[in-house]
């Protein structure tokens, strides 16, 4: 199993944001210093990133990219690939798109959390939720294509209105039938909405290729009351070989999080 940890390209400026923002290259300094394997990218506009460039700047520094991270395209654009408006269900296919694009430039993959969208109360939850697997399905469909996976996270109650335990998420890769789609756990979610961190990794280990990494109170792995020794078991048992990348609060600052976070994780490793 490799570290990274969730950063965003300099463009990126959005408080709801759980991955390090500011200057790309800077950031990429502390992680290299600290002897973290990669950086989960968190993006908003596909279309304007140079590759080769940002391909360059990870590399000197020893580190590669992990995945390409979609929720900047909502917090900070309001673009959903679940909204009631088309021609903003239709950018944020574009976006999926691009971002897949590149993604498969690395070789990796997309997640996708709360750039999902909500889906709509009443009457309109039916259709929303045809909007939200039509796009699901075009994009593992497209993922598959180009050689990358759109990879599904389940997120809790309070902060989505679809997809809540890891379970919910098995049964919508399952019904998006493709071999573009797959998912993403993160610990922060699962602690909330699921019943057993063990028994989510094993309902999902045909599913799982990725895992985001923070602790019961959304600080670095060890700062909460995740038990960290039963969800690298549990990985291990299954075989895991993804990342574990760290997607949480910098506090008390990006560094010290940064470093007390691998700390804990290679030690259990």
């Amino acid at each position: 199993m490799k570290i990274g940890f969730s950063v965003a390209t300099s463009d990126v400026s959005t408080e709801k944001l759980p991955a390090q923002q500011g200057e790309f290259a800077a950031n990429l300094d502390v992680l290299s210093e600290l002897g973290y394997d990669g950086v989960e990218v968190s993006i908003r506009q596909p279309k304007n990133l140079d590759l080769d460039e940002l391909q360059i700047d990870v590399e000197k520094r020893n580190l590669e990219v992990a995945s390409i991270h979609t929720a900047a395209i909502g917090f900070q654009d309001k673009i959903w690939l679940c909204h009631p408006d088309k021609s903003i269900r239709d950018e944020a296919l574009i976006r999926l798109k691009g971002s897949l694009d590149a993604a498969a430039f690395f070789g990796v993959d997309v997640i996708i959390g709360s750039f999902r969208g909500q889906l709509l109360d009443g009457e309109g939850r039916e259709e929303s939720l045809s909007w939200m697997h039509e796009a699901f399905k075009e994009g593992a469909d497209y993922a598959a294509k180009v050689g990358s996976t759109v990879l599904f996270e389940p997120q809790t109650r309070f902060y989505i209105n679809f997809g809540l335990t890891t379970q919910d998420g098995v049964e919508f890769a399952k019904s998006i039938d493709s071999p573009g789609m797959g998912l993403i756990l993160d610990t922060f979610h699962m602690n909330i909405e699921d019943v057993s961190f063990s028994k989510s990794i094993f309902d999902s280990k045909d599913y799982l290729k990725y895992l985001q990494m923070s602790d019961s109170n959304r600080l670095y792995p060890g700062g909460g009351h995740v038990p960290w020794r039963e969800v690298i078991s549990s990985l291990k048992a299954i075989d895991f070989s993804g990342y574990l990348s760290l997607q949480c609060l910098m506090e008390p600052d990006f560094k010290t999080a940064a470093k007390l976070g691998i700390n804990h994780l290679r030690s259990l490793l």
